[in-house]
């Protein structure tokens, strides 16, 4: 849906300083009002500040030559009784010249504003005297290295007290110029960050910082400068610091403090290092107090997790602060994943730190949706489950909330099933699908691998086998919305995709791409799986044909899907290796043969696909001798499966062949272990040591669904599955929330009479469809009071 702006027009400052990453403020004053209505659209990012306080950030990410407005309604209780508001909006435009980024488009800088009363008069807008005017913030720096591989520069101040005082109107300012681009503006679906501000637990320890000249880049550093050579050859020498930041090592704190209300530190020898640690990750903005006597150079160090060793290490999550003596009340612009923090002091003077507080740029849970049980294990893989999702939702699905903060396809399939689930959101993922059906001129109609992002090439979908997962979860939206309205509007873009993806098909029938796929991040992931025919992506592709075949109605797609499909039987039949041979293929001469190295994500894909359903022996081989902890000995000659994205597709097929016991089992395998972490999210693979990566969201939702038995929510038809597993369970109870209320259920299994006892109440207009799992049989079922057959 189109947004559109009363008078505001996109502009942007022009003769700026920087070429690639350019800071600028835009101020304006307005009278004061009961209620203000402020539309906001900006690339890359923007932070609104009404009389110096935050209250929005944003943008909600949109496609390119596209912004999504933000609308923010102030009342008389956040705006105070001054004559006068002051509004003043940061805004960062980034961009590198490799142009490779995965959480923004890298697009020129654009704002486009207007503050409006209740009676919808503008009050200021952005464009010709429109009010707003501009100036370039020169205090932070725009040529230093980058957070991540595919993200933007990290955050250097010169600062003095003075520095923030554009925020209240002070400073020279010029006319902004208007923009010729061409830019459609569109409405936000997605909620908005609630910024309440979560004090960080504890203090946990003082040190001094000691230089061992052996510092080791570590993986994100050493991938940042392989991804960004250019941007990299262009950084001064006394830009760099990360590296040298990597080589202090903890030692007994030589100086004096005291820790009360406020920390005060005389300093030692060294540096200084303060640490202090919250309970669980935390995202939002770091935001704290400081006064310094002289001359400080603080370097604030972000992190989810300790080494091996227990040590807080820092890595490339650095906000560095050169700072004048003085009083400063910070706040770090990007939003940071918090577990521990480090404040790394290098001064001779005297420092009193204020405890700091995360500013909360997560997903704004009102806890509605609930899950719990009388196994407390399972409780605690719930709230994990729901923590990493909230962490890397907001308004896009993010594959995780620091390191890429990009909108990563197939990530997004389980994202949004678990966001419908346990948070009874489709707003979110309204929006992100939209972003990347607006998506044009890719590569044979395919859609990017992630979006919002940017490639130089922009025709690159990267992996192409996500396009397929886009359209998985495209039909999954369809029957949880019953969005009819946008599947029609979309179907443009759709037969252009299939069109593309057919053209693929080469003289065996089967999809050939020669470009970049992925099943698994295990040996699923190697050539000879993958190359010159993926065998397991073809499944995936003849399972998207047909569904969306019958949604659109295009006989024609389902006939290529059962043309496919008896090609890929007829080879698990003629292979003569057990379970249908591996997972790559290969055409010589005439002949299409499947290759002998099999992996456990492959064979997930395939059943996911709705191939082997019916083969038993197939099926229990899957079952009981794969995944992280199979029942009987593993076939060495399969290849282990990884939690991305191979464990989680398992998890899945195990749902959907309603082994319970077996899927409980092995959640608690893979996710208990992490909860020993401490940072209370889950993990991108089995081996990691730390992240917080949101398509683990899915494990939640599959408790929900199968031990509960509250399946999916189905606005289409207003139906909800109810299929309980108890599992052993005595209780379990649960909420879940639709368009017309909310669904609550509870049971309690009595297993010595064999009978469930049920409380379902539905709102108005919804019905509910029972189905009786094996693990129930002849067992009394009430429901509601009624014994139900």
């Amino acid at each position: 849906m189109e947004h559109i702006f009363l008078k505001a027009k996109p502009v942007w400052g022009t003769g700026l300083n920087s070429k690639f990453n350019q800071f600028l403020g835009f101020y304006t004053e307005i009278e004061n009002r009961e209620k203000i209505k402020i539309s906001i659209a900006a690339r890359s990012y923007y932070r609104l500040y009404i009389n110096g306080k935050i209250v929005a950030n944003g943008p909600a990410r949109c496609a390119k030559h596209y912004c999504r407005v933000d609308v923010i309604e102030l009342e008389e209780k956040i705006l105070p009784g001054d004559s006068r508001i002051s509004v003043a909006i940061e805004v960062a435009a980034l961009d590198k010249p490799e142009k490779y980024c995965n959480d923004n488009t890298l697009e020129t800088g654009l704002l486009a504003a207007e503050v409006e009363d209740e009676n919808k008069k503008i009050l200021a807008s952005t464009g010709k005297d429109g009010g707003f005017r501009y100036q370039e913030l020169s205090a932070r720096r725009s040529n230093v290295e980058t957070m991540s591989h595919s993200r933007g520069i990290v955050e250097w101040y010169d600062l003095t007290p003075e520095s923030y005082d554009w925020v209240w109107g002070k400073g020279k300012w010029k006319q902004p110029e208007e923009l010729k681009e061409k830019v459609s503006f569109l409405k936000r679906r997605a909620s908005y960050a609630s910024l309440n501000p979560i004090k960080v637990a504890h203090f946990s320890g003082i040190y001094d910082m000691v230089d061992t000249g052996n510092p080791v880049p570590g993986f994100v550093l050493s991938i940042s400068e392989m991804f960004n050579p250019e941007w990299y050859k262009n950084i001064p020498e006394e830009n760099r610091f990360l590296l040298g930041l990597r080589g202090l090592k903890e030692q007994i704190f030589t100086g004096e403090y005291e820790v009360g209300e406020k920390i005060i530190i005389e300093p030692g020898e060294y540096p200084t290092g303060v640490v202090f640690e919250h309970t669980v990750s935390e995202l939002g903005f770091i935001d704290f107090s400081i006064k310094i006597e002289k001359e400080t150079l603080l370097d604030l160090i972000n992190t989810d997790h300790l080494s091996y060793e227990g040590d807080l290490k820092p890595n490339t999550y650095v906000t560095r602060y050169h700072l004048a003596p003085g009083e400063y009340h910070l706040m770090t612009f990007e939003p940071k994943l918090i577990k521990y923090l480090r404040f790394v002091l290098h001064t001779e003077g005297k420092v009193i730190l204020d405890f700091p507080q995360i500013l909360d740029d997560s997903y704004p849970d009102d806890g509605s949706c609930m899950f719990a049980t009388s196994d407390g294990d399972l409780n605690r893989i719930y709230e994990g489950a729901r923590r990493t999702l909230r962490l890397s939702t907001l308004d896009i699905f993010m594959d995780c909330p620091q390191r890429e903060r990009g909108g990563w396809l197939c990530d997004s399939t389980f994202a949004a099933e678990a966001m419908w689930q346990l948070f009874g959101d489709m707003n979110t993922e309204r929006d992100f699908l939209e972003n990347f059906m607006l998506t044009q001129d890719i590569w044979k109609g395919f859609f990017p691998e992630v979006y919002p992002g940017s490639k130089k090439d922009e025709t690159d979908p990267g992996f192409v086998n996500w396009s397929y997962w886009l359209m998985v979860e495209f039909c999954d939206y369809y029957e949880r919305s019953g969005d009819k309205d946008f599947v029609l509007r979309s179907k443009e873009r759709i037969e252009e995709f299939v069109q593309g993806l057919l053209s693929l098909r080469g003289e065996h029938g089967l999809v050939e791409t020669g470009r970049g796929e992925f099943v698994d991040w295990s040996l699923a992931n190697r050539d000879f799986s993958l190359k010159p025919i993926s065998i397991a992506n073809n499944c995936l592709v003849v399972y998207v044909l047909e569904r969306l075949g019958k949604l659109y109605g295009q006989a024609e797609w389902i006939e290529a899907a059962e043309e496919m499909r008896v090609i890929i039987e007829k080879l698990d039949s003629t292979s003569g290796i057990f379970g249908g041979g591996g997972d790559g293929a290969i055409y010589a001469e005439g002949e299409l043969k499947r290759n002998d190295c099999p992996s456990e994500g492959g064979r997930a894909l395939e059943l996911y696909s709705g191939f082997h359903r019916e083969d038993r022996l197939y099926c229990r081989q899957f079952i009981k001798t794969m995944g992280p902890c199979p029942e009987f000995r593993a076939d060495p000659n399969v290849a282990k499966a990884n939690l991305f994205i191979g464990l989680m597709i398992r998890f899945a097929v195990l749902a959907k062949m309603d082994e319970t016991e077996v899927l409980v089992r092995e959640l608690k395998n893979v996710y208990l272990e992490e909860l020993k972490n401490g940072s209370g999210t889950f993990f991108e693979n089995i081996n990691a040591i730390s992240g917080c990566h949101g398509f683990n969201g899915m494990a939640g939702a599959l408790l929900k669904e199968k031990i509960l038995g509250m399946g999916q929510p189905l606005e289409k038809n207003k139906t909800i599955l109810f299929k309980p597993s108890p599992c052993g369970l005595r209780w379990a109870e649960g909420t879940s929330r639709c368009s017309n209320g909310l669904i609550l259920c509870k049971w309690k299994a009595d297993h010595e009479s064999h009978c469930l006892n049920v409380m379902l109440q539905l709102p108005k207009g919804w019905k509910m469809i029972f189905e009786r799992v094996f693990e129930l049989t002849g067992w009394s079922i009430i429901i509601n009071g009624k014994i139900y057959d």
